[in-house]
């Protein structure tokens, strides 16, 4: 069955966060000059629950909603004037960064006639002015706001099917992460590829699932 859509993962596949992002023990201190006390760690969580939880309820619009949903999340009150100058810290700081092989990567997608789209846990706000233009790069990007479940739910890439209208066999997807990006999608019917920059996988660790060093090779699995 041939390759009709090539579905890209985008953090630390198309794009990075920039070297200085914002750090968590930063808001830790940040907020302890506000008066207010919390742990990295339990911030880190808190994050990590406002991607899989909340954005799967509704569209999370920028940084400020974020931030208030986090610290909902944490069951901590912070002040608008605290909210406000998180939200210009992590505007400045977090914007991410297109790795140097992922242009070239879309425009051959897009040469050899193939739909492209995302499948991923990101906020469209997230990517920044840097790379936001991959919006109008992408034929369709698919967040969990988008699909109404996280990434890694089994439905989550069964929905991306159905709303592209195609078998799940003309789906071929790309991403870094061995788990939700290459071993689910699979399950789900979908053709991976697995990016290992760094080589810390290992070649055949994962069966069938091909592997390749940067989305230069990418192309020998849909050309």
């Amino acid at each position: 069955m041939a390759i009709k859509i090539l579905a890209f993962d985008i953090h630390e596949t198309l794009t990075r966060w920039p070297a200085g992002r914002v750090r968590p023990i930063e808001v830790q201190h940040l907020l302890r000059d506000f008066g207010v006390d919390i742990s990295y760690q339990a911030y880190e969580v808190a994050r990590a629950a406002v991607f899989v939880m909340d954005g799967p309820k509704r569209r999370i619009e920028d940084w400020t909603d974020f931030l208030a949903l986090l610290f909902a999340r944490m069951d901590v009150r912070v002040s608008i004037d605290l909210l406000t100058s998180l939200t210009a810290m992590f505007e400045a700081r977090d914007g991410m960064e297109f790795f140097p092989d992922a242009l070239d990567a879309i425009a051959a997608a897009k040469g050899a006639g193939l739909v492209t789209c995302s499948y991923t846990t990101l906020p469209r706000f997230m990517l920044g002015p840097k790379v936001g233009k991959l919006l109008t790069l992408l034929d369709h990007y698919y967040n969990c706001s988008d699909i109404g479940l996280p990434k890694g739910h089994r439905r989550f890439y069964d929905r991306i099917t159905e709303n592209l209208g195609v078998d799940p066999g003309e789906i071929l997807c790309v991403g870094d992460d061995p788990i939700g990006d290459c071993r689910l999608p699979v399950e789900a019917g979908w053709h991976a590829v697995l990016l290992d920059r760094t080589g810390r996988h290992g070649d055949g660790q994962f069966g069938q699932i091909a592997t390749i060093a940067s989305l230069a090779e990418l192309n020998r699995h849909f050309a």
